[in-house]
């Protein structure tokens, strides 16, 4: 009798243990796909704050893109990915591989932005932690600590690409509801399936290569619609050639560089945003407009970075043309321009740098 007892309390405790585990890991997977909520309430103390409100109040649909016009201009690579569009009609001019998953690399940083000014005031000020900053380049090299503004973080992430700073706003939004950045990302696919990117998802904020993290031009051209649209802050972020961040009681001074090498080289470029990843290779998204014709690019694959602002220009030619606006036709010449003064800035920061650590050791050496 007593082992027959002994037997039942054993079952009993293995099954409710096998519950227990199942119904974690259940809640972990459902929490982790962008379009299942989340059930189970094993996997955390408190259910995470329902912000569909916020997420949902910044969301507007674009012409459907028409392909009835489609040509393809000569010169360019099959190896690259393009969607060359007018934004405000839905015309394509010219498109390769527009509906095929691609690592959207640090276009990512769109939606980062997006979400953070959704679910917070832009003038929120977040900190910098060891993780955040712990980053591969591109970084803007934030100390632990430091404290910026929304909009300071989306000026380095979006103009500089900066992954510290889009960890950051990541991060430090998520904080505010006591929530950590896999929340986070739970909110950007929500975004995602709210905007109806159906072939969009984010495993990152920052851009990162990963098999679950990807979208189609096609789903981008939706992107790219909501921030014109809806988030000046975004767009004009990726409109400023060179807006250094000034040194605040909260953190130091930064240098924010635009690696859009055909901000004010191209005529009527506005934006918006460049990346790059051993996936996605030198990609861009270039918003344009000229004698009141906006045209809009996405062009993924890229060899180097002369090939994509090169490959870019030629096709704002081709959609200009079509318009019948004369080609800007710019030259190596042109971009080697921007190209210098890239350079001479990274000197300059090399030369500070150096002069800094030169100033800690001779501090140190002091008796």
């Amino acid at each position: 009798m007593l082992a027959r007892k002994l037997f039942t309390v054993k079952r009993n405790l293995l099954i409710t243990l096998t519950i227990f585990i199942t119904a974690s890991l259940t809640g972990y997977y459902l929490y982790n796909q962008p379009n299942i909520p989340l059930l189970s309430p094993l996997l955390r103390q408190t259910a995470p704050p329902d912000l569909t409100n916020k997420l949902n109040q910044k969301l507007s649909s674009p012409p459907e893109l028409d392909y009835q016009a489609v040509s393809t201009p000569e010169g360019t690579p099959k190896y690259v990915s393009y969607l060359l569009y007018q934004p405000r009609t839905g015309r394509v001019y010219a498109s390769n591989n527009e509906d095929i998953r691609l690592s959207p690399a640090s276009f990512t940083k769109l939606m980062t932005a997006m979400v953070a000014l959704d679910i917070a005031l832009p003038t929120q000020l977040l900190s910098a932690t060891k993780e955040t900053i712990d980053k591969e380049p591109t970084i803007l090299g934030l100390k632990e600590n430091e404290q910026l503004s929304i909009l300071e973080l989306i000026r380095g992430a979006i103009s500089t690409s900066a992954n510290d700073a889009a960890a950051t706003l990541a991060e430090g939004t998520a904080s505010i509801y006591g929530q950590d950045t896999d929340y986070f990302i739970f909110l950007m696919n929500q975004k995602a399936q709210l905007m109806s990117l159906k072939d969009t998802h984010f495993q990152n904020p920052e851009g990162y290569d990963d098999h679950n993290q990807y979208s189609t031009l096609e789903d981008l051209s939706t992107l790219i619609h909501n921030v014109q649209q809806n988030y000046p802050d975004i767009a004009d972020a990726g409109s400023a050639d060179r807006e250094d961040l000034a040194a605040t009681s909260t953190h130091g001074f930064y240098y924010l560089p635009n690696w859009n090498g055909l901000l004010n080289i191209y005529p009527g470029v506005t934006g918006l945003k460049i990346a790059y990843t051993e996936n996605a290779s030198y990609s861009t998204i270039i918003t344009a407009t000229r004698e009141d014709a906006p045209i809009n690019l996405i062009l993924i694959g890229a060899k180097s970075i002369k090939e994509r602002d090169q490959l870019a220009a030629s096709l704002l030619d081709f959609a200009y043309q079509k318009e019948k606006i004369k080609a800007a036709r710019i030259t190596e010449k042109d971009l080697q321009k921007k190209y210098d003064q890239w350079k001479e800035l990274a000197e300059k920061i090399k030369a500070e740098l150096a002069a800094l650590e030169a100033s800690k050791s001779s501090l140190q050496n002091e008796p």
